[in-house]
């Protein structure tokens, strides 16, 4: 395996495990106060999405649309398999003496249900964007500019990502409609700061691994 390899596969890896703990924990909402400016409520999930934003541009960069792609499919479907083992989990009964009872443990692991498969379908749909308008962008420029692509090709998906999972969350009741454009806003605004202060990193890790993959 050569260096390349080995990189493709970390990097594979880090996304595949920040986007299965972001469909975890992503029905808990926090509000971040940026001082006389806005106070922002977002989903704690929210917080891992630069990560996987760069990295899935990072991976088009170096390795192409369709290897890209494949990390998207792979994320996607372990994060289907994560959501059925723990369906399995909540409808076998707990003995007795079980640290969790059947009602807690269900209260702690049933957030990976429809919500999570809204959050899913919204992932890959915002991948699939993001690594198109990167890749065409990439094309357009010649390879030049990458701040542009990088930022325009994640800012449009991530306002894909969330209208989507918005939509089909408060479509199955799971967040009241009345909550849907606070937490749109809300979600997007932190979504594009994040992908504007991301810009420095994604220098870096392109440096980084320019330099490791080329490393004799």
């Amino acid at each position: 395996m050569t260096k390349s390899d080995k990189l493709y596969f970390a990097l594979g890896c880090i996304f595949c495990t920040t986007v299965v703990t972001g469909n975890l924990i992503f029905q808990k909402f926090i509000s971040i106060n940026i001082p006389f400016i806005i106070t922002l409520d977002i989903s704690v999930g929210v917080l891992l999405y630069p990560v996987t934003f760069l990295i899935s541009d990072l991976l088009t960069e170096f390795y192409g649309k369709q290897k890209a792609k494949f990390v998207i499919q792979i994320t996607v479907l372990t994060s289907l398999i994560v959501m059925l083992l723990l369906f399995i989990s909540i409808k076998l009964p707990a003995v007795s003496w079980s640290p969790l009872s059947d009602p807690e443990f269900k209260k702690t692991f049933n957030v990976y249900g429809l919500g999570s498969l809204a959050s899913i379908i919204a992932i890959y749909i915002g991948q699939l964007t993001d690594i198109i308008i990167f890749s065409w962008l990439k094309s357009l420029t010649h390879s030049k500019h990458l701040w542009l692509r990088n930022n325009v090709s994640t800012i449009i998906a991530q306002f894909i990502d969330t209208s989507t999972v918005l939509i089909i969350l408060c479509f199955f009741n799971i967040i009241d409609w009345q909550y849907f454009y606070s937490v749109f806003i809300s979600s997007l605004i932190f979504k594009i700061i994040a992908a504007l202060l991301d810009t420095p990193f994604c220098y870096l890790g392109h440096y980084l691994i320019h330099k490791l993959i080329n490393k004799k």
